[in-house]
């Protein structure tokens, strides 16, 4: 049995364009809700990379949310990217294997930021306080320290870049 990682993406790119990828999702919503099994556009000639349980973001306008087994469908949101000339933000998670991380495409460049085996280590539950300790401070969740490891890493990046 899969675990799921959590997904979300969003799209970026002119307004007509991103309509058309909306109609894809809103089509692949449909048929998932009428056969229950993942969905890809017909133009991914992929055999995993699947979108499942896919529901469109209330709060951002070409945006949805979605699960996939195991790890994120860069390949598959890569060719979506490609075949529309947009961009995209992916942001992932599936704890259970301490997958975590975010992937922008910006002008057909491909980037992945996840954290690693050694980024989890850097903060410890204490069963006493029942909260995770980071760097002196205590977190209820261990998502917001994630979340502060990964934007490091992203920042980091973009020093080095510029």
């Amino acid at each position: 049995m899969a675990n799921w990682c959590n997904n979300k993406v969003t799209f970026t790119g002119n307004r007509e364009v991103l309509d058309k990828v909306s109609n894809v999702f809103q089509e692949m919503i449909e048929k998932e809700t009428k056969g229950n099994i993942g969905q890809l556009p017909d133009f991914v000639k992929s055999k995993n990379g699947y979108f499942c349980e896919i529901y469109r973001s209330e709060t951002d306008e070409c945006s949805f949310h979605y699960e996939t087994r195991w790890s994120p469908n860069i390949e598959a949101l890569w060719i979506v990217a490609n075949h529309y000339d947009v961009g995209f933000v992916l942001d992932y998670e599936e704890s259970g294997c301490m997958v975590f991380g975010k992937t922008i495409c910006e002008n057909q460049i491909l980037q992945d930021y996840f954290l690693n085996q050694c980024d989890f280590q850097d903060f410890i539950y204490n069963v006493d306080t029942d909260c995770y300790e980071f760097e002196g401070e205590n977190y209820d969740y261990k998502e917001e320290i994630m979340r502060i490891l990964l934007d490091r890493k992203i920042n980091n990046n973009k020093q080095k870049i510029a």
